[in-house]
């Protein structure tokens, strides 16, 4: 026995072979019941209705109510849908109404185009802007509002 205790392979093989003894004993001991499937559910129904007919009565009432209720949603599905696809028919046909009246404005405009003079060159239409441009700010110090109205102050003075 002292044996044992004294090598430490041995005392650990048999804490292992001890507690793995004991893990599948508890493992063994849950036993999950199966899940009941529709069918059985159905038939569990059936025998409680059956022993009780005014429940039955009840229940029947009920799927009455479910099915006429589904019937009237489905009812108003169905008016909706038709409505939507009515309003998309007719956006469409306002769009190709458009659209046909854009290509009919483009070929009225391009056939009554009247023949602007186009320079052969863009360069001589730019100096001529150019020049422009600067006549515009040389008059606009002509006619505007005097210096001495707002004068330059120098660096120096400010300090």
């Amino acid at each position: 026995m002292e044996f044992l205790f004294e090598n430490p392979f041995i005392l650990i093989a048999v804490i292992a072979f001890i507690s793995s003894f004991f893990k599948k004993r508890k493992e063994e001991k849950p036993v999950k019941q199966a899940p009941r499937s529709v069918q059985q559910e159905n038939r569990a129904q059936a025998e409680r209705t059956s022993a009780d007919p005014a429940l039955a009565e009840v229940l029947k009432e009920e799927k009455r109510k479910l099915t006429e209720k589904s019937r009237r949603i489905e009812e108003d599905y169905r008016q909706l849908k038709q409505q939507a696809e009515q309003s998309v028919k007719a956006l469409q046909s306002q769009q190709r109404a458009a659209e046909r009246k854009a290509s009919a404005i483009s070929r009225t405009a391009a056939n009554s185009k009247t023949g602007y003079p186009v320079e052969a060159s863009g360069a001589g239409k730019f100096e001529q802007q150019k020049q422009s441009l600067v006549d515009g700010i040389i008059w606009s110090e002509i006619l505007g509002p005097p210096r001495s109205k707002n004068p330059h102050r120098s660096l120096n003075r400010k300090r």
